[in-house]
């Protein structure tokens, strides 16, 4: 990399912040796409920064960007690096833009509950700090220990309550960013205005190409003062979502909704529950400030789940689960090499929702051959009110050893898996992004026109393409 560019970086950010030497960039070698993981790990990363440049202020990564457009350089932000998708490589080089140094919250607005809160915040302190005051950010994401607020925000993320409270985007009030180009952009203070365009939405799952998200304006929620678990199990899967798609367009809202399929129930969430779960079960709570309340819609709830034909179970299996909703991704239960596996998240109404749940596991099965004993542990996890989603998470205990045939096995899931959901009647992604992994398919989605359009704003917004470039097959 050029030396001039090198010093100009270490003039905004100071000659700590720039790091240059292969062990300093080895943390940026991979996010937690699986490929990425395994590259990095066979000496070939796909991640390849040229500099890392750490940054504490928006007023440097402004004047960052605008120098990358000088020198023609590559920039990839880069939040806690727990992505799945791969969006947070820097294949191409050039700089990765570690923004964990922006980390403040800058103002906490008591009257509205809104607070102002920096992209490099990690959403496990971000939540810690929040309820010692009463309060809490109600995004809840698996990787909530590694994942930031501006990942969360550029990937169009969701937490474990978003039934109840929404996905990122639900959360998000306004936005400050840098362009591509190097200005500093603060939207309106409040969403929804009846002024022109939402330029907030823009940013939210641009996964970075439309410029780097330094900044949000949250909501905020006190802490339940109630939660209330159910737990039951069906005969067959289609009662089970029956009951959820009863339940949420009636109206009521559960914080937790989790309904999972035989096998996911027997090998996943038995696991974590101590407790022997052989057919689809139903984990659910319900939460809020008012107790009376709380307790008005968990029976609302068990009366919709027993006229569709659920048992009840111990409400110790939801209480269990909760509190140890995060051991999924840790060892034992979260594979690691020489496995290969990931999840295929796909989202569609409920017309189409358990077609699409059949083909997909289907596709899945009959793709993988029977030696390599592949493990499908499917759940739907977010409900809507006019639909849900399944989470296809595939594992392989052990595949081949060379890499390039265990990324052609990796390739072939998700091929299978995502034409058999498109097909269905299903849209990608429904929270994890798009990424490396999924750029192949966001065509099928958007059809020709719409990668045009998405092209077009691209070219606009960032003429040379410094942005990310080539991710969200732009």
């Amino acid at each position: 990399m050029d030396s001039r560019l090198i010093e100009a970086l270490t003039q905004i950010v100071g000659a700590a912040n720039v790091l240059t030497t292969p062990e300093a960039k080895q943390p940026y070698a991979a996010d937690q796409w699986w490929y990425a993981i395994a590259a990095a790990a066979a000496g070939a990363p796909i991640s390849r920064p040229d500099v890392v440049v750490r940054a504490t202020s928006t007023e440097q990564v402004a004047a960052v960007v605008r120098l990358a457009n000088q020198y023609g350089v590559p920039i990839t932000p880069w939040g806690g690096g727990s992505g799945v998708q791969g969006a947070a490589n820097a294949d191409r080089g050039g700089i990765v833009l570690d923004l964990k140094g922006m980390n403040r919250v800058r103002h906490m607005d008591m009257k509205s509950l809104t607070c102002t809160v920096e992209a490099g915040k990690i959403c496990r302190d971000f939540e810690a700090e929040l309820n010692a005051v009463g309060l809490s950010f109600t995004h809840y994401p698996a990787s909530t220990e590694w994942a930031t607020i501006g990942g969360s925000i550029g990937a169009r993320g969701s937490g474990v309550l978003s039934t109840k409270y929404g996905k990122i985007e639900d959360h998000v009030l306004s936005l400050e960013f840098v362009t591509p180009t190097g200005e500093i952009v603060r939207t309106p203070s409040v969403p929804r205005h009846a002024a022109g365009p939402e330029l907030t939405q823009l940013l939210i799952g641009a996964e970075g190409i439309f410029g780097v998200i330094t900044a949000a304006v949250v909501k905020l929620r006190r802490l339940p003062a109630k939660r209330a678990f159910l737990a039951y199990a069906f005969k067959n899967l289609a009662d089970g979502v029956e009951a959820g798609r009863q339940v949420m367009v009636s109206g009521l809202r559960p914080s937790v909704m989790r309904l999972y399929d035989d096998y996911a129930a027997a090998h996943s969430l038995a696991r974590a529950v101590d407790m022997p779960l052989p057919d689809p079960t139903f984990v659910i709570m319900c939460d809020g400030e008012y107790p009376d309340l709380v307790e008005v819609e968990a029976a609302k709830v068990a009366e919709i789940m027993r006229a569709c034909g659920g048992a009840a179970l111990p409400a110790q299996i939801s209480a269990t689960w909760w509190e140890r909703r995060y051991v999924f991704y840790y060892p034992p239960y979260a594979p690691e090499l020489p496995s290969i596996w990931g999840t295929i998240d796909v989202v569609a109404d409920y017309e189409h929702i358990e077609a699409v749940y059949h083909a997909t596991t289907q596709a899945v099965r009959a793709a993988v051959p029977a030696h390599f004993n592949l493990s499908l542990t499917t759940h739907f996890s977010h409900w809507y009110e006019w639909g849900s989603m399944i989470y296809a998470r595939a594992k392989i205990p052990v595949g081949p050893d060379d890499l390039a045939e265990a990324k052609a096995l990796h390739d072939t899931i998700f091929r299978v898996g995502v034409q058999a959901a498109l097909e269905a009647g299903a849209v990608l992604n429904d929270h994890h992004g798009v990424g490396m992994r999924l750029a192949p398919y966001l065509s099928a989605q958007y059809a020709a026109e719409g990668m045009a359009l998405l092209r077009q704003l691209k070219q606009a917004l960032d003429p040379n393409n410094i942005m990310c470039p080539g991710k969200l097959g732009v």
